[in-house]
C-alpha cells in the first residue's frame, strides 16, 4: 500500500512538473552604467540606452534558466573618479554582453496564469563580453568573463505575453574597460613613461556594469496539453 502511494506521488510529481516547461521569447529595451576607478560607487551615472534579446525556460513554478544578448553603449565622465588628475577624462565604448543566469520565484509563477501571476526573483550566472571603442561587430568578440546578479518582478499580462522589470549587475573579470593603460600614462603627468608613473586606479579591483530595463515576452507551451488537469491553476481564455 505504501509503495503504491509512493509510486502515485512520484508519478503526480512528474507529471506536474512535464506539464509546466515553457519557452519565453523576448526583447529588452533599458539603460546601462558604469562603476569602476572613473566611478567607483554612483549608480546611474552617464546612463546610455541598450537593448536586447532573451530566451527562458520555465520547468515548474520556481526555477527558470535564460540566455541574454545586451548591447549598447557604456560611458563616465571622470567626474567621481578616485585621483583629481583624471577627474576631467571619459570615454564611451560599445559594450555586447551574452549571459546565462538561473532564476529563483519567490513565489510561484507562470505566464498565463490568472492565480500566480506575479512574483519578485533573483538570478545569477555567468557571461561572456566585449568592449570597443569602434563598432558593434567588433564588439562581438566576447574576450571577457563576468557574473551576472540582480533582482526582478515577473507579471503575467495575458495566457501569451508577460512582463519583466529587471536590475541586474555584472563583476567583470577585466580592469580596461575604463581605458586603464591610458589613463595611467595620463596620471603620471608624461605620456611618454607609460605604465611606469603614478597609477590612478586600484589594481585590485575590477570594472562593474549594470543593466536596468524592462523585458515583453511570449511564451511557446512545450508540453501536450491534457484532458486530466484538475489540479493545473486556471489558464486565461
Amino acid at each position: 500500500m505504501h509503495k503504491r502511494l509512493i509510486i502515485l506521488l512520484l508519478m503526480s510529481t512528474m507529471f506536474s512538473i512535464a506539464s509546466a516547461q515553457s519557452l519565453e521569447l523576448g526583447g529588452f529595451a533599458g539603460v546601462d552604467y558604469y562603476n569602476g576607478d572613473l566611478n567607483p560607487a554612483v549608480p546611474y551615472n552617464k546612463i546610455k540606452p541598450v537593448y536586447g534579446f532573451m530566451a527562458r525556460y520555465s520547468k515548474g513554478t520556481r526555477w527558470a534558466f535564460r540566455t541574454n544578448f545586451t548591447t549598447g553603449v557604456l560611458a563616465s565622465d571622470g567626474r567621481y573618479a578616485r585621483v583629481d588628475v583624471v577627474n576631467d577624462q571619459s570615454f564611451e565604448k560599445v559594450l555586447s554582453d551574452l549571459s546565462i543566469v538561473a532564476e529563483f520565484n519567490f513565489f510561484d509563477y507562470f505566464t498565463g496564469s490568472q492565480k500566480d501571476y506575479v512574483t519578485p526573483y533573483i538570478f545569477g550566472g555567468i557571461s561572456m563580453f566585449g568592449h570597443v571603442t569602434s563598432s558593434f561587430v567588433q564588439s562581438l568578440t566576447f574576450t571577457n568573463l563576468s557574473l551576472p546578479f540582480g533582482v526582478g518582478v515577473k507579471y503575467s499580462l495575458t495566457k501569451k505575453l508577460g512582463i519583466t522589470v529587471e536590475w541586474k549587475m555584472h563583476k567583470a573579470f577585466a580592469d580596461d574597460i575604463d581605458n586603464t593603460i591610458t589613463l595611467k600614462s595620463l596620471a603620471s603627468g608624461n605620456p611618454d613613461i607609460g605604465l611606469s608613473g603614478i597609477a590612478y586606479d586600484d589594481p585590485n579591483t575590477n570594472d562593474w556594469y549594470s543593466f536596468t530595463g524592462i523585458t515583453l515576452t511570449y511564451k511557446f507551451n512545450l508540453e501536450k496539453k491534457h484532458k486530466c488537469n484538475t489540479f493545473e491553476n486556471y489558464l486565461y481564455e
